[in-house]
């Protein structure tokens, strides 16, 4: 115990009412990483002082390591409600936001950061991180610019202006991502609570499985290894750990890897999920054969750089969530489309049902089994759950309910068991699957990958999917547990 904590205990034992004192005591345990004993104490010291702004702000950050988001989130909002000038609880709150996927309201609390505090590179690094992540790709860089000037080795910094300068200018990408990455290779998060120690391989851009919830915070040490950046021997001298689990979802982001890393991946020292070489199965001009002839699924043709049956949908290859994507009817839009740069095409199937609606359904898969996600329900082809509409329309939650409480129900027993044969071939132990529905029941592959993120919620409205969600964290944890312990004698 540090001779500051034990200081304010002192004073605490003659004061125990003293509602700051305990709260700079929350603080002191939170920065010695002991998170259940400055929970306790924050909560001490709001209970004679409800309105301690820093209390609040402790516990949030006690909670957020702890992997409890609706928890973080309800103290920085109190916060921030008694101490709107404060950039550091503006700072705060926009980073729990961002991890809750709240990017919206996660901009405006960052862009209030940087207002109150335009000396933080930090703040602005933030605010460039969120803006990046909602596609505003000019602003994002503005505010990485911003973070940079302040302080020109902030690694985030370069690793988002890598990211931003990619498509259009790769060598000045290449510097910056040298400058985020070099001698950084290798991320220790650690557990408030460790059962196990988890060695992720991830690459430098996109593509990563998102890992932010799957990987309880509160249990599971993280080491984030950066392969392309690896070091020749690195693989040699890593510090311990249980299980690998290549994060690389995305098959057409998986970089070439440097000797160490395909090293211990071609002989992995510790039980190994999702192989590289089965996340390359799930390019997606590769899964028409990997997935042909499963009963009651369709598989649209889907070529790279190469002429579909019209119409056709063309979307750059790496990007997800509906970026860049064109719906086009004839075969000079076809042909222009394809001559913009590397692309998939797959031909288009209409999936509107009868009242005009399109549905894409989401199913994870963990260690093959099918686990209902979401289903967002569009009054448009380009079908994003973000962007459906849905939190104006009780209906269609209602309809989503449904279909998390009972999927095979929903989808008939046809369907379900085409699902179960999808994650068989996948043969991933994490993966998700995007698809829509035919009249007779015939789902329609849109995508199978293993960069599907799984999150709670924490609005209100949504709060319904939180037991689906929390199905899948809980199997995810299961596999984790059984595949990092050790093998019986």
């Amino acid at each position: 115990m540090s001779q500051s904590t034990l200081f304010l205990r002192d004073l605490l034992a003659a004061d125990p009412d003293a509602a700051p004192v305990r709260a700079a005591l929350a603080a002191a345990l939170l920065a010695a990483g002991a998170l259940e004993d400055a929970i306790a104490e924050a909560s001490r010291a709001l209970a004679v002082a409800p309105a301690l702004p820093d209390a609040r702000l402790t516990r949030a950050e006690a909670y957020r390591r702890l992997g409890d988001p609706a928890a973080a989130l309800g103290d920085l909002r109190h916060a921030a409600a008694l101490a709107p000038d404060r950039a550091a609880i503006c700072h705060a709150l926009g980073i729990a936001l961002a991890e809750t996927d709240a990017l919206p309201e996660a901009a405006s609390a960052l862009r209030r950061a940087a207002a109150l505090a335009p000396g933080d590179a930090a703040v602005a690094a933030s605010l460039g991180s969120v803006l990046l992540r909602q596609g505003e790709f000019a602003p994002a860089e503005a505010a990485t610019r911003a973070a940079l000037r302040l302080d020109p080795g902030l690694a985030i910094a370069h690793r988002n202006l890598a990211a931003l300068l990619e498509a259009r200018d790769p060598p000045a990408a290449a510097r910056h991502r040298d400058l985020g990455f070099a001698g950084r290779s290798l991320e220790i998060i650690a557990a408030a609570a460790p059962r196990r120690r988890v060695l992720v391989i991830a690459a430098t851009g996109d593509g990563n499985i998102p890992l932010g919830h799957l990987l309880a915070p509160r249990h599971t040490t993280v080491l984030r290894w950066y392969v392309a950046y690896a070091g020749p021997d690195q693989d040699r001298a890593l510090p311990a750990y249980d299980l690998i689990l290549n994060a690389i979802g995305d098959a057409d982001r998986m970089p070439v890897l440097p000797a160490a890393a395909a090293r211990l991946l071609a002989a992995p020292p510790r039980p190994l999920l999702n192989p590289p070489a089965r996340v390359a199965r799930t390019a997606r001009d590769a899964l028409p054969a990997l997935l042909a002839d499963i009963p009651g699924l369709l598989v649209p043709p889907t070529r790279r750089d190469a002429a579909v049956p019209l119409p056709a949908l063309v979307r750059p290859i790496g990007a997800h969530g509906g970026q860049g994507v064109r719906l086009v009817h004839a075969e000079a839009e076809l042909a222009a489309a394809l001559a913009a740069g590397p692309a998939f095409a797959t031909s288009a199937v209409d999936c509107r049902d009868s009242d005009g609606f399109w549905r894409k359904y989401r199913v994870i898969f963990v260690d093959r089994v099918p686990y209902p996600y979401h289903l967002a329900i569009a009054p448009r082809w380009l079908v994003h759950y973000w962007t459906a509409g849905m939190e104006t329309d009780p209906a269609r939650r209602a309809e989503e309910a449904r279909f998390l409480a009972d999927p095979r129900a929903v989808l008939g027993a046809r369907a379900w068991a085409a699902l179960e044969a999808v994650g068989a071939r996948l043969d991933l132990d994490f993966a998700g699957i995007d698809f829509g529905r035919l009249a007779d029941g015939t789902l329609v592959l849109f995508e199978a990958n293993a960069t599907m993120l799984v999150h709670p919620e924490t609005a209100p409205s949504f709060a319904y999917r939180n037991p689906a969600v929390a199905r899948i964290l809980a199997a995810f944890e299961r596999m984790l547990a059984v595949r990092s312990s050790p093998p019986a004698s």
